[in-house]
């Protein structure tokens, strides 16, 4: 509080601006491009107007001015005004109310701890995420809306030249008059237009007496109804459905009908009868369709529809723009052949397209486009010449090949600094239905450019990463057993038949469709002989022939088996298990917290899937573990307030060496204790974990 602030803060939509702030009131708001769309200082506010001109507003000392919404710049660089102090006027309502514990996160590159609150006012979650070296927001998040800040800086001294403006405005004054006159003339206009009033209602009628005389009958009552609230939309059909808009598209759609020349819509909040709905729509008394021909309108309609798209796209293109201005916060796509000015712009259309995912979702690139003749023939060298030290990181190059090749693949080049695994200038291309994919990672740091350079295809270009292998059936470690147990011709699946059979509970497997001869080449390739195996050399010896296959994999303790089946009998082909090594904790050093060793006289040797456990199998109380969690831990915190201590796990099975976690509030601060299950029935050795954490060993590890 009080400390000048800034950054570039990022939208769930995929929008960024560059913030600056100085409290209490002086801010600045930049777009991608680095023009200021929002200046607010003690004594005057500024804000960009769809027409790019700047509308200037003189505050008065008598007005309170605020900036409403969601996902405000102000919700992170001021984070601390979701915690004010409860208010002395009866409205006690926070916006973050019983914070969980924290935990260790990564946004954007930087190290931070969550915590996840209620918001009264919402009646949701919402989430903070608080810069570990800072201790500025770097996220705020609630239900989909979230915002982020990437490079938070801290005290930096603002020129108070950039919270002015000096160029062309109009007064906000103008501004509002102007809307005024807008909103009157839209009013007019939809007041000529001839209503679709329905004559019938559903009405839920309500009766109170007032007086009355039971001898004579006589009785006076109040009577009022309530209808339900619901909006009615209308279309004439020879036009077609118009694009819904707020607030009817986020309104449920109850009932709709044809009826003549029109379409009836009606949506509501509430829940309404389809016989009502019936009804209403067939008590509208219609009206004469427009007297224009039908087709007339509509390509008039697609004319200024095709108008506003072509703006979009033209106001994307960049044409004219300077690469030197562009080189902060922004994914740039350089156009460096100017041969073919529609094949340019058909590449970055394509490049900025959303993609749907097919959940309902879509995803897109958002780039900065460059396109100036002055990057004419400009290569991979060139740019980095250009640009000179970082940033940007990488960028996009749209060359000769992009434009002449069908596939229009892009150029992506590694501009940051140039290591030895990671040199600079390292270039792949990329297929413009995958930049989405390319640019929303690197914006954010969360893949690396090598993940998606090492991924494209043998002529360098990325076309999205494999489709993992699908399971053809998921089975269990039981079945596994049965079906191998009269073939058990090696010494491997001797053993593997052993340890699966062996075991308790069932444990889930899935089985892969696999050719041998590629299952060979992968074992052979990916151990070569080295490790610690049992069945290895059998293994290749019986996938060298190829053929079809079953492949599966099943955990053991410290290690790990692969084996094959025959495709149709189940029989099996072979096995083979490939041992770990034993986890080595690193050397005590001097300053550093170490973590607890804890020993005990059993190791847990079974992996367990929780899905799998039934009410049916031999589980542990829970009851019983947190009664003995709750114990220990009032043996250890005598007279202080203690609650929680349920097991993270719901089913727990009886295996010796088993860890169970359980979380408790100990005097108000979160504690997490372990319980371990025992050879004795529902004892067990419960240890509170420190805070620098705790390893539980067995008897022989390290």
């Amino acid at each position: 509080m009080g400390r000048t602030v800034g950054g570039t803060v990022h939208h769930s939509d995929g929008s960024r601006q560059t913030v600056m702030h100085i409290p209490d009131e002086t801010w600045r708001h930049e777009n991608a491009s680095g023009e200021p769309t929002f200046i607010e200082n003690a004594t005057d506010r500024w804000s960009r107007d769809a027409d790019g001109t700047m509308i200037h507003a003189v505050k008065s000392p008598h007005t309170v001015y605020a900036v409403m919404g969601v996902g405000l710049p102000s919700q992170l660089l001021r984070a601390y005004d979701t915690f004010p102090p409860k208010s002395s006027h009866g409205f006690d309502h926070q916006r973050f109310v019983a914070p969980g514990a924290p935990r260790e996160v990564t946004v954007r590159g930087r190290a931070g701890w969550e915590v996840t609150a209620l918001d009264q006012h919402a009646n949701d979650q919402a989430v903070y995420v608080f810069d570990a070296e800072l201790g500025v927001a770097l996220r705020w998040q609630r239900g989909e809306d979230w915002i982020e800040l990437e490079h938070p800086t801290l005290d930096e001294p603002f020129d108070p030249n950039l919270f002015e403006w000096t160029g062309p405005s109009r007064p906000a004054e103008d501004e509002m008059e102007k809307l005024r006159r807008e909103h009157e003339e839209r009013q007019r206009a939809l007041d000529g237009i001839p209503k679709a009033i329905p004559t019938w209602l559903p009405l839920q009628t309500y009766v109170q007496v007032q007086s009355g005389n039971p001898r004579t009958g006589e009785l006076s009552l109040s009577i009022g109804g309530n209808a339900p609230q619901f909006t009615l939309r209308r279309w004439t059909n020879a036009i077609g459905e118009p694009t819904l808009e707020w607030p009817n598209d986020s309104t449920p759609e109850r009932y709709r009908q044809s009826i003549g020349d029109w379409t009836y819509e009606i949506r509501s909040y509430q829940d309404m009868d389809e016989g009502d709905c019936i009804r209403i729509v067939e008590s509208i008394v219609a009206v004469d369709p427009p007297e224009r021909e039908a087709a007339e309108i509509v390509a008039e309609l697609a004319a200024e529809e095709h108008d506003r798209r072509e703006a979009e796209v033209l106001a994307t293109l960049g044409t004219g723009r300077v690469l030197a201005d562009h080189l902060e916060h922004q994914s740039l796509l350089i156009r460096t052949d100017f041969s073919d000015d529609d094949a340019w712009r058909a590449v970055a259309v394509a490049a900025m397209a959303p993609i749907p995912q097919g959940d309902g979702s879509e995803f897109a690139a958002y780039l900065t486009c460059i396109d100036n003749s002055e990057n004419d023939g400009m290569t991979v060298e060139g740019l980095l010449e250009t640009i000179g030290e970082p940033p940007p990181y990488y960028a996009f190059l749209v060359d000769a090949e992009t434009v002449t090749n069908p596939e229009m693949p892009i150029v992506a080049v590694y501009t940051g600094p140039d290591y030895s695994e990671r040199p600079r200038g390292r270039a792949f291309r990329v297929i413009p239905s995958e930049m989405w994919s390319v640019e929303n990672n690197l914006s954010i740091a969360n893949m690396d450019f090598e993940s998606f350079a090492d991924s494209a295809d043998h002529d360098g270009i990325f076309r999205g990463f494999p489709e993992p292998a699908r399971p053809v059936e998921e089975v269990t470690t039981r079945e596994i057993a049965e079906w191998i147990a009269g073939d058990l011709h090696t010494d491997a699946l001797k053993e593997f038949h052993a340890v699966i059979a062996g075991r308790k509970y069932r444990y889930p497997v899935q089985l892969f469709e696999a050719d041998l001869a590629e299952v060979h080449a992968r074992t052979r390739d990916a151990h070569g002989g080295t490790a610690d195996m049992l069945g290895y050399d059998e293994f290749l010896e019986a996938t060298a022939p190829g053929g079809s296959a079953l492949s599966g994999s099943v955990p053991a303790h410290q290690s790990y088996w692969w084996f094959v089946l025959e495709q149709d009998s189940h029989r099996p082909i072979a096995a083979y298990r490939i041992v770990y090594q034993p986890y080595t904790p690193p050397p005590p050093e001097d300053g550093v917290p170490q973590t607890l060793r804890f020993e005990v006289p059993f190791v847990n040797t079974e992996p367990v899937s929780e899905l799998l456990l039934t009410d049916d199998d031999d589980l542990v109380d829970r009851g019983v573990v947190q009664r003995a969690v709750l114990a220990e831990a009032a043996r250890l915190h005598e007279g202080v307030e203690i609650a929680g201590g349920e097991p993270v796990m719901q089913r727990i099975p009886r295996l010796e060496g088993l860890s169970i976690g359980c979380h408790l509030r100990i005097d108000g601060q979160h504690v997490f204790y372990v319980a371990i299950v025992t050879d004795v029935h529902d004892e067990f050795i419960v240890k509170e974990v420190p805070p620098t954490g705790m390893r539980i060993v067995g008897p022989g590890e390290p």
